[in-house]
């Protein structure tokens, strides 16, 4: 019994579209992370306010911390060529 065999470059443009996707991510992420800072500040008035639950200040600070995580990789390639 023959098996037919897929050439890798069948796979080539599913890559491309995948790094493409993970860099608009990444991008996404860094920029989120990169004003976070703003939208705590406003949070912290509404805390101060009571009209912001202590839950939803915490879930702000956890998913700034995921913006972070996701986003520190964005443009890192190109850092080095402006050097």
């Amino acid at each position: 019994m023959r098996y037919a065999i897929v050439p890798g470059e069948l796979f080539e443009p599913l890559g491309w579209v995948l790094a493409r996707l993970v860099a608009l991510l990444e991008g996404v992420a860094f920029w989120a992370a990169a004003t976070f800072p703003f939208v705590h500040v406003a949070a912290v008035v509404l805390y101060a306010r009571e009209s912001l639950s202590g839950t939803a200040l915490v879930l702000l600070v956890a998913l700034n911390a995921v913006a972070i995580v996701a986003g520190h990789r964005y443009n890192r390639d190109r850092a080095g060529e402006r050097r």
